[in-house]
């Protein structure tokens, strides 16, 4: 189904005679990772950033943004991508409450007259006296009160067995943040040295470390600081950036073959892999590999 939705986007984006070298200046993502898609292989970095590059790859190309991320989706769960997908219905079975007849009273016959002797009876069968009546209320009351204890209680047993979910929700950074970072931390040749040059200058006397990030391609970079705060952003190809602490860097670097490091001006001897995550901690007395992502220590 992936190859499907990809032969769709490239149908359309050539239906829009651009070719990968332009959707690359227009959407300044990698070419490789642009060719990654029209082949259909959306592999090649974490979920996160293959649907922000999916969701501006349809926007450049004049799709449906939030349409085409949902083929997307459709597509990696093996499925076709229905735009009117019917309604859940909930159907919560009652309980019957017994039916309740009602007591018959009968009514007293009417007195008989005779010419010879006047006589009055009443039926045999006695009228139900106050109390009696009296407790065939107190009685539907009960009834009633069990019925609706009963729709309670269906209620509650189809909300808390039947209603479970097995999926586990990740909270995502949304896929318009993740766009914007990339966008803001593009620039051209010129201006990058400008702000690596500044950035260079923040260091004072409390931040002694200078840890510089250069690109190859397109990385995604998350940092702790002196184990105190954290910074992530997005590197685009041939760009870098420049951060500053007092004692350590604690990083995951997304696309780690394609980042080099400098500390205080001086190469790192920093290794990874192209597509592959990378974990570290830096300081003056040189590098050490994690297993796992950094985090701050409470």
């Amino acid at each position: 189904m992936l190859d499907k939705f990809a032969d769709e986007l490239r149908q359309q984006r050539e239906k829009s005679g651009l070719t990968l070298q332009q959707m690359a200046t227009k959407t300044r993502i990698d070419l490789k990772f642009l060719e990654a898609i029209d082949q259909g292989n959306f592999s090649f970095l974490p979920d996160l950033y293959v649907k922000a590059f999916v969701k501006q790859y349809a926007k450049t190309i004049g799709l449906d943004e939030d349409i085409t991320l949902k083929k997307f989706e459709a597509a990696r769960e093996g499925k076709e991508f229905d735009p009117n997908p019917p309604a859940p219905i909930e159907e919560v079975k009652q309980a019957e409450a017994p039916k309740v007849e009602s007591p018959k009273i009968e009514t007293t016959k009417p007195i008989e007259k005779s010419t010879s002797q006047v006589k009055s009876y009443v039926d045999d069968h006695k009228q139900k006296s106050g109390e009696d009546e009296n407790k065939s209320n107190s009685q539907l009351m009960i009834l009633g009160l069990g019925g609706v204890g009963l729709i309670i209680i269906a209620a509650l047993v189809y909300f808390f067995v039947f209603n479970k979910s097995d999926k586990i929700i990740l909270e995502e950074t949304p896929i318009e943040d993740v766009i914007e970072q990339g966008n803001q931390r593009y620039v051209e040749e010129e201006t990058a040295e400008t702000i690596a040059d500044d950035s260079t200058m923040i260091a004072t006397s409390s931040d002694s470390l200078v840890l510089t990030f250069y690109a190859k391609e397109t990385s995604w970079v998350f940092v702790v600081l002196d184990n105190n705060r954290t910074q992530e952003f997005t590197l685009n190809p041939n760009s870098k950036f420049s951060i500053t602490a007092s004692r350590e860097f604690k990083a995951t670097i997304g696309n780690s073959g394609g980042v080099s490091l400098q500390l205080n001006n001086q190469p790192v001897d920093f290794t990874g892999r192209v597509g592959s995550v990378r974990h570290f901690k830096l300081d003056k007395t040189g590098i050490v590999y994690l297993n796992a992502p950094p985090k701050l220590e409470q």
